[in-house]
């Protein structure tokens, strides 16, 4: 009886009766040798700009069989991996260089692929048909563990709460809070200067502010102004507002109901030509800015 193979990672299954004297060859080369390629075997795969379908053999040695496949090489467009059409996991490291933004997908040779990451290790398994990224079916990407020795660069987003089992030190460190309503920072030690940009506010017949867009804000009237309503107010938030008379002076400055200024009256600002006046706030609730004024700053 002639031999056969596993349907997966092709191991020799002798028939009854093959091989009289050989057959332990067989079973160490065409079987044990073989499982243990499959179970850690690494394995290096050259890439440049055209498609790779890996080896595949029954009963002998191949690239498709490895545990772990090591990418290497120039990649200048975008190239596919083609593996066998049958279940398997693959250990992906990635090495190659890459130019033109292109871009390495593992795939069967009919099947949907993944996307491999540049200069980075992922996990990737197929169902026979498709390849997919355990990264993304774990939801890895939306995932990170960090402690005192994470380093990171560029922008970082993280979608919900992050925490810090010890000091963090960041150098000119942002929290930008474009895509949620609120970043929380409880029991935090910051070392020099936390800053607060001024945003300059659009001056015109009646001045808007929106809260959501910093802490601290500017505006030089050039005409009488009404101060609106703050929008995107969050309790708790502080600031200041530096009021500047343009070089006629004489601006006058009247404020939305919101604002709550001592003895239930709102300032008159100073009137010299470029005087500063300052008012500082904190929002105590959705419609109520508590607001101090300081008049005359120079």
């Amino acid at each position: 009886m002639a031999s056969t193979y596993t349907t997966n990672i092709r191991l020799t299954k002798q028939g009854d009766g093959d091989n009289p004297n050989s057959w332990g060859l067989i079973l160490n080369n065409e079987v044990i040798d073989l499982v243990d390629s499959a179970i850690a075997a690494y394995t290096t795969i050259a890439c440049s700009s055209v498609d790779v379908t890996l080896t595949e053999s029954n009963g002998a040695a191949d690239q498709s069989r490895s545990a772990m496949l090591e990418f290497v090489g120039t990649v200048s467009s975008n190239v596919n991996i083609i593996i066998p059409a049958k279940t398997k996991f693959y250990i992906v490291n990635d090495q190659t260089v890459r130019q033109n933004s292109s871009a390495i997908t593992i795939k069967t040779a009919s099947g949907s692929g993944s996307t491999v990451v540049a200069s980075a290790a992922g996990i990737f398994f197929s169902d026979s048909v498709s390849v997919y990224s355990m990264n993304d079916r774990l939801n890895l990407a939306n995932f990170a563990k960090l402690n005192e020795e994470n380093t990171f660069t560029n922008l970082n987003t993280f979608s919900s709460a992050v925490g810090f089992a010890t000091s963090i030190s960041a150098t000119d460190a942002h929290i930008a809070t474009a895509s949620v309503s609120t970043a929380i920072i409880n029991k935090a030690t910051f070392i020099k200067q936390v800053v607060g940009t001024p945003v300059t506010l659009t001056d015109a017949a009646s001045i808007a502010l929106d809260l959501s867009t910093g802490t601290n804000f500017v505006v030089s009237l050039a005409g009488n102004r009404v101060l609106e309503n703050p929008t995107n107010t969050l309790a708790g938030q502080t600031g200041h507002i530096y009021i500047i008379q343009d070089s006629v002076g004489s601006r006058t400055l009247a404020f939305g109901d919101a604002y709550k200024f001592s003895g239930g009256t709102a300032p008159v600002m100073s009137t010299s030509i470029n005087a500063v006046d300052l008012l500082v706030y904190n929002v105590r609730g959705t419609s109520i800015v508590d607001t101090t004024f300081v008049s005359s700053l120079g």
